[in-house]
């Protein structure tokens, strides 16, 4: 149903923004599976979750954009009944899933710190976050799933009268919680890649380029404390469909900047790679201005169109001979310090 002739209807731009997030989102995942199939020829684990919680984000955003044909982004007093209990039905959902799709986010930066380095306390330390997170998000699927008894009547507007029903002070705080214990989880994510690096690697030019590319994780641990400051200030409950928007946009920021977070360091070998292929391309443009065409010289000299292909060649090699840490963090000429070669 169309709302948007509804007095300050904003459901438009919660179209543009997941329509935007769903497509910066498959361009990186895109270049990711490229780079981890095509260049360097190892894909992992860290990719498989990673392409999971894309999945699921691009779902979630979708329903997000289908929540705007139900009222969302429109006051509830324009809303029919019977279109408003579709619009609670599908809140319910977006919910339980939003605490699945940040999960295997965090899971899939997690899965990448194998990558850096094999260090016993490194993965001690994920291990334990690991289970945070799986903790953290069982317990508040189980909460929000039996928050009514029936669970039939989780799905049915605050108005209706539920008489199984916690409270809504009860709901908001799990929700809270669930918001500060990510933000943490976001805020361990963000510094322990950064804390291998500057631990097992000696600092150079390279260390600081990727800590900056890790540092764009600092946009999803802000954008998790806006979440949990709006869930904390606002008061839902009484305009439902206008308020929710502003809430979910940045619910759907947090899960697909963290997922960009964790593609950025594996999009270091194009970094490298574009610009030699760019810089050869120039050298055979203008050895033909100088020397003209060489096909008449066969025996004597290589052609620069075959010069040029070596060279491709060479860099492309070059790329899926690399270690995959050095080709993909460009830490290849740095040295590690005091590496830690026990058994794990």
């Amino acid at each position: 149903m169309d709302f948007s002739s509804t007095p300050d209807y904003r459901g438009g731009t919660e179209i543009g923004l997941n329509a935007g997030l769903i497509g910066f989102s498959t361009l990186f995942y895109g270049l990711r599976l490229f780079v981890r199939i095509s260049m360097t020829k190892s894909p992992g684990l860290d990719d498989a979750i990673a392409g999971f919680a894309y999945m699921l984000l691009v779902l979630l955003s979708a329903a997000d954009i289908h929540a705007v044909s139900l009222g969302g982004g429109s006051h509830m007093a324009f809303i029919p009944e019977d279109i408003l209990a579709k619009f609670f039905e599908s809140l319910v959902i977006q919910t339980l899933l939003y605490f699945w799709t940040v999960a295997l986010v965090r899971f899939a930066i997690l899965a990448f710190l194998p990558r850096l380095a094999q260090d016993r306390s490194i993965n001690f330390i994920s291990w334990a976050v690991a289970v945070i997170i799986s903790a953290q998000t069982v317990a508040a699927f189980v909460f929000r799933l039996t928050e009514c008894t029936p669970i039939a009547d989780n799905f049915r507007p605050l108005s209706d009268v539920r008489t199984n029903c916690i409270g809504a002070d009860a709901h908001n705080r799990m929700m809270i919680g669930h918001g500060i214990v990510g933000v943490a989880v976001d805020a361990i994510l963000l510094f322990l890649p950064i804390w291998v690096i500057c631990t097992k690697m000696m600092w150079s030019k390279k260390t600081l380029q990727i800590i900056l590319i890790l540092s764009v994780g600092v946009f999803a641990v802000a954008t998790g404390i806006i979440r949990v400051v709006l869930m904390r200030t606002q008061d839902f409950s009484i305009d439902i469909t206008w308020e929710m928007p502003s809430l979910g946009i940045w619910t759907n920021i947090e899960g697909h900047v963290g997922l960009w977070c964790g593609c950025f360091p594996a999009l270091q070998p194009i970094l490298r790679v574009v610009p030699d292929k760019l810089k050869v391309l120039g050298t055979m443009h203008s050895n033909e201005n100088q020397h003209g065409k060489t096909s008449g010289h066969i025996g004597i000299k290589k052609s620069v169109y075959e010069e040029s292909r070596e060279n491709f060649k060479e860099v492309d090699s070059e790329s899926q001979r690399a270690m995959i840490v050095s080709i993909e963090m460009g830490s290849g000429d740095m040295p590690r310090r005091d590496r830690d070669t026990s058994p794990v």
